[in-house]
């Protein structure tokens, strides 16, 4: 049976010593057959995305949407991994800025890949396995932490993240390099946050991507996943 490495993420209700803990060995199921998933079923396990990114996500989906074929295609390339929870939930551990690029390009359904079946457990042991595992990122759009339970029940409940857009965009540009680790990009968000204020992310985007770019390139980022320096 195959293993997943995840890493630990500090989310509300659990504390970890180490800022930078190493990674957990998962065992998860044997790979399967692609499911077709209607797009309102899925359960996100993170609270806001950066809009822009889901606008430049949108862009991409609807150059395919009028070719059933293409966007078969481009869907089967792009499965969406999932935690099967309690009620036979899918719980979606990446791809939220795809998922909902595809909701509101009015695509009914998408091809996820079961990772992991947890639906044995109740609820609120689902949420703390999953908040250990690292699987999980409940922060609001702000970076402040909440309880798992507020995580939204829908893809369209999502919240937007200005710092999530800027961590996306630095990361565009290659001012970072996608790491394998779940929700790096938000480790990126929150260390723009604490050093860019949003008055000014939300005043001139554009100044602020600069500033994160240096950010992201300096020896100060040297910890964060997929930093590259200069």
């Amino acid at each position: 049976m195959p293993i997943l490495e995840v890493w630990r993420e500090p989310v509300a209700g659990f504390i970890f010593a180490d800022p930078n803990p190493p990674p957990m060995r998962f065992r998860i199921s044997e790979p399967q057959k692609l499911e077709s998933v209607s797009l309102e079923d899925l359960r996100p396990t993170q609270m806001a995305v950066g809009m822009r990114a889901v606008a430049a996500k949108r862009e991409k989906v609807e150059r395919r949407v009028r070719s059933r074929r293409r966007l078969r295609r481009y869907l089967e390339a792009r499965p969406i991994p999932a935690v099967l929870g309690p009620d036979d939930d899918f719980f979606i551990i990446d791809h939220h800025h795809l998922s909902l690029a595809l909701l509101k390009s009015d695509v009914e359904e998408a091809f996820v890949n079961v990772i992991a079946d947890l639906s044995h457990l109740p609820r609120k042991r689902f949420l703390r396995r999953m908040g250990t595992l690292g699987l999980l990122h409940a922060f609001d759009g702000h970076g402040q932490p909440v309880c798992p339970t507020k995580l939204p029940e829908s893809l369209k409940d999502l919240r937007s993240d200005s710092y999530r857009d800027l961590a996306w965009s630095v990361r565009e540009a290659g001012g970072f390099v996608k790491s394998g680790r779940p929700f790096a990009e938000f480790r990126w968000a929150n260390y723009f946050r604490a050093r860019i204020p949003r008055s000014t992310v939300r005043r001139d985007f554009e100044y602020a991507h600069d500033r994160a770019m240096w950010l992201a390139r300096s020896q100060d980022a040297a910890r964060m996943p997929g930093y590259i320096g200069r």
